[in-house]
């Protein structure tokens, strides 16, 4: 077997520091050398980690040998420990290439120098990949304007028998998909795919901890992604939500707006509309009115209700099938109640115009035919000062007028009062909901990107 080289013929033209090594060398029992690199490699370790514990200097630095690469990690007081360390590793039998990049010098003005030429190094090499970055650079803004293109695709109208929110969400979804495939190709370019996985696997843990902080908002999101794919309404359907109602303005990523009959904005969390029990008013178009009419107990009922049948089958915004229908309800407190039911179209008439018509008529057409619409009535009683009885005070006779008042002259079914009104589509609101969504566009311009 072969001797390995004496440490003492490495350092015998040190200084004071370097006599100490030697001594240092000294103090270490030289074994003959092993068959094979292996054995090579774990004498080398052992006797540099001997001499490394030995000087004060040295102390600091981690020695490992591996098929002849010596990897040299810690911290030295200056950059003249680390060149000697370099030099007794280089030394050594066996040994091909000695790894400093694990040294740090603890000295202020070596660190400094380390720094600098590290950035100098870093800004060589940044300057080396300004093309790549240029390419880059264009791949992602190529990229990122054909998704804002996208975004000036009206999906919804091209989706036309599917649900306007679905095409906004899938407006999202490619213009996202766009913008991360250009993200990735330009990562792919400049070699940096592993920042891909160091990125996703960050934004995992931060969606996860970001989900627990904002529970409500990722709740609204995934609930306004769910209804735009069962599609419960569209835009302008007349719905009653949560104790709120009127007309659907937008379905944004978390809120549905509504537009009140009374022109005002509510704003409602996806959340809560999907939770909640929800009543859509113009998903069927038929929809029904009910009034009810109190006539006098000694009324014959069947000519009432036959009476005011009449007047509903006349009347126009009543469809005939279903057919309208009337039903004696109740007792009232001096009358009986009669109910009457009629249907309506609302992509042709509005609902209120034809309930509030039906209301008027119904009155009309039952006091033109004799029929008795009375007023509550209470008898009054108070004791009589002469002998203490109870006289009951009656009321003033109604079909005498007041004393320099004329009595009003009746309107018939042929006149102003019978008269049918207006009861088309009102489109009022309608227009308001329409001037506010192209308000919101021309403020938020086309569908931004993700």
């Amino acid at each position: 077997m072969a001797v390995s080289l004496s440490v003492r013929a490495e350092l015998a033209a040190q200084d004071a520091e370097g006599d100490t090594v030697a001594q240092a060398a000294d103090s270490v029992e030289l074994a003959p050398v092993p068959d094979g690199q292996e054995a090579l490699d774990e004498l080398n370790q052992a006797e540099l980690r001997a001499v490394f514990d030995r000087v004060q200097a040295l102390s600091g630095i981690d020695v490992t040998v591996e098929a002849g690469v010596v990897t040299l990690a810690g911290e030295v007081p200056d950059g003249s420990s680390a060149e000697r360390a370099v030099e007794l590793a280089q030394g050594r039998e066996g040994v091909v290439y000695v790894d400093d990049s694990g040294l740090a010098s603890l000295d202020a003005s070596a660190r400094i120098e380390d720094v600098s030429s590290r950035l100098g190094e870093r800004l060589a090499e940044f300057v080396s990949l300004l093309p790549l970055i240029g390419v880059a650079l264009v791949i992602i803004v190529v990229f990122c304007v054909v998704a804002w293109a996208i975004g000036l695709v009206r999906f919804e109208r091209a989706l036309s028998r599917g649900s306007p929110f679905l095409g906004a969400l899938i407006q999202r979804l490619v213009q996202f998909a766009l913008v991360v495939t250009g993200l990735v190709i330009a990562l792919e370019l400049l070699d940096a795919t592993a920042l891909v996985g160091a990125v996703i696997g960050t934004a995992g843990l931060a969606g996860l901890a970001l989900g627990f902080a904002f529970k409500d908002i990722a709740e609204n999101y995934l609930a306004g992604v769910i209804m735009s794919l069962r599609y419960p309404f569209a835009e302008d359907d007349y719905i009653e939500v949560g104790g709120h109602s009127g007309k659907v303005v937008r379905l944004s990523g978390r809120e549905t707006i509504l537009m009140t009959l009374d022109g005002n904005h509510v704003q409602m969390p996806n959340a809560t509309v999907f939770r909640e029990p929800l009543t859509n008013y113009t998903r069927n178009p038929l929809r029904r009115f009910t009034v009810e009419i109190g006539v006098a107990s000694a009324t014959i009922l069947s000519d009432a209700l036959d009476v005011g049948l009449g007047v509903l089958f006349r009347m126009e915004g009543v469809v005939d099938e279903p057919a309208p229908q009337a039903v004696v309800w109740g007792f009232g407190d001096s009358t009986m109640q009669l109910r009457f039911t009629g249907w309506v179209d609302q992509r042709r008439h509005d609902y209120l115009r034809v309930k509030s018509e039906a209301i008027r008529l119904l009155k009309v057409g039952l006091e033109d035919n004799d029929i008795e619409l009375p007023e509550p009535e209470y008898r009054v009683y108070l004791p009589d000062v002469r002998d203490g009885r109870m006289v009951e005070i009656s009321p003033p006779d109604r079909d005498e007028p007041e004393p320099g008042r004329e009595r009003p002259k009746p309107r018939g079914a042929a006149g102003t009062e019978g008269a049918q009104r207006d009861v088309s589509v009102d489109r009022a609101l309608d227009e308001q909901i329409e001037a506010d969504r192209r308000a919101a566009e021309a403020e938020d311009g086309p569908a931004p990107l993700p």
